[in-house]
């Protein structure tokens, strides 16, 4: 006999989660299936030796929405946060930027006197954007600040919210500089697990569900999960939506599934292309996704390392000093990356957890190290499927030593206060993460790929009873990445519930 559930979930992330709890709490059957041997996606953790690392976002914004979420779904109890505060130590330079906005106004305008005005008008600019974000044309950051401000320098801070030259369209600029400065980044008091934990009990609960004085099921609604269970296939016949088939070529029955897959992933390789319209299957093949990171997290004893650093800021935007707006260029086709030129690009550098940890009676911490990295250039070390080729290891590790090596300014004694390191690369983060060609926040920013000034919903699919949520569940994360992946799973849940259609008109990012 077929197994049978009102709704089957693929994938255990932050959005499958979220639209799982709310159908549980309507009170329908739903079965959540997760390759992995664990919940959360890569808002999870894992563990090294002693040391929790972080598999994905070290934090989220719009606090907001994620503790309404939490109360609605009855697990928000005592969700306790605390603000991640950022700088920026480059260009000879250290600024604080998650102020606010007055504040970072007068702390730019005094670094820059002569484009003081221009900061000024930046800043309205970025008050009236996010007042009213679907007002106005979607002009380019880069073209916006071209002839406001004179410094390169300052182009590059308030372009990107870092050291890049600006690539972003204005409006997507104006809704991460509210993030940064308004709504903040936040860190839950318990680590980003809990918020993963929080979800699978409200999935786990089952509720009992009145409507019009009647239960709507005798026993209320049903969440399970089952994990390391990996679908291969969506079954899909006549443009509807039939179950799944798992790898061990066991068949589910469903009449509606929500992927939290990533689009291509989901209509790559779990549909294929004779199963989806020509034009949408070339829409999504084409589309451009975001780059991902070469990610090393450090294991430190506390007693061998000066933090004061992270006195005032936990997460440090660095880049090594530069006269002019020249750098050294890496050419993701070589053979191999230079070490060097590597640890000369732009630095994210982060104690794990908080600033707290600079005095942890543990005397342990957590320092996390990423840097923008291409996917292209590292399949070359992929041997079969997962496997890697041998020199694969000694690569990462002599591109991770040149990186800490560079911080080492930055956290005097760095270099011998390691007790362990753990190394990832984009193949890890498509391999293990989940997320096709390892991009970590969606689809594409750049200004060329992306130029609407107001996000498209991407939930609907032209299959029947096929939904998505996630971070690609929208067409740009002005939200950030958690709040967008909750968002996308309680309005895929009320999909579910409407029955609503499919979608004919194709609206990937940049697709007219």
């Amino acid at each position: 006999m077929a197994d049978a559930w009102d709704t089957i979930i693929i994938g255990a992330g932050v959005g499958g989660l979220t639209a799982a709890a709310h159908l549980v709490k309507t009170g329908l059957r739903v079965l959540v299936l997760e390759r992995n041997p664990h919940p959360g996606g890569t808002a999870y953790e894992y563990h090294r030796n002693g040391f929790t690392f972080p598999m994905g976002p070290l934090g989220f914004s719009q606090p907001d929405l994620v503790r309404d979420s939490l109360k609605d779904l009855q697990v928000g109890n005592a969700f306790e946060l605390s603000r991640v505060h950022y700088r920026i130590r480059a260009f000879g330079l250290d600024i604080p930027l998650s102020l606010p906005f007055p504040e970072i106004v007068k702390e730019l305008g005094d670094l820059f006197p002569t484009d003081a005005q221009g900061v000024e008008h930046f800043f309205r600019s970025i008050e009236e954007m996010i007042l009213n974000p679907h007002r106005g044309s979607a002009i380019s950051a880069s073209e916006y600040l071209k002839g406001l401000i004179r410094d390169w320098r300052l182009r590059r801070i308030l372009g990107s919210i870092g050291t890049r030259e600006p690539y972003s369209g204005f409006p997507l600029l104006a809704a991460m500089w509210n993030l940064m400065c308004k709504e903040g980044i936040w860190y839950p008091i318990e680590g980003m697990k809990s918020l993963c934990e929080r979800l699978v009990k409200a999935v786990n609960r089952n509720f009992n569900y009145q409507q019009n004085g009647k239960s709507k099921r005798e026993n209320g609604g049903m969440g399970e999960i089952r994990l390391n269970k990996e679908v291969t296939e969506i079954r899909v016949v006549s443009g509807r939506v039939l179950g799944v088939t798992l790898e061990d070529d066991t068949q589910i029955d469903s009449d509606s599934v929500i992927s939290n897959a990533d689009y291509k992933n989901t209509f790559l390789r779990l549909i294929g292309p004779e199963m989806v319209p020509h034009d949408w299957y070339e829409a999504i093949s084409t589309t451009k996704q975001t780059g991902s990171v070469f990610q090393v997290c450090l294991g430190i004893d506390l007693r061998k390392v000066n933090l004061s650093a992270f006195k005032e800021a936990s997460r440090i935007i660095y880049r090594r000093y530069l006269k002019d707006s020249k750098e050294e260029t890496l050419h993701w086709d070589a053979a191999e990356i230079d070490p060097e030129t590597l640890a000369s690009q732009e630095i994210e550098v982060s104690l794990w957890g908080g600033n707290e940890k600079i005095t942890s009676p543990e005397e342990k911490a957590v320092v996390v190290i990423r840097v923008e990295a291409e996917h292209r250039h590292y399949t070359r070390y992929r041997s079969v499927s997962t496997q890697r080729i041998p020199e694969y290891k000694n690569y990462k590790i002599r591109l991770s030593q040149a990186l800490i090596h560079e911080i080492e300014s930055l956290i005097p004694g760095l270099e011998k206060s390691i007790l362990v390191m753990d190394i990832a690369t984009p193949l890890t983060f498509e391999d293990q993460g989940g997320r096709s060609e390892g991009a970590v926040a969606g689809w594409s920013w750049d200004y060329e790929d992306l130029r609407d000034n107001k996000p498209k919903e991407l939930i609907r699919t032209p299959i029947k009873g096929l939904y998505m949520v996630g971070y690609q569940a929208f067409s740009a994360l002005f939200m950030g990445g958690v709040p967008t992946a909750i968002e996308s799973g309680r309005r895929a849940a009320q999909s579910v519930l409407d029955s609503t259609g499919p979608i004919e008109e194709i609206s990937m990012p940049g697709k007219k």
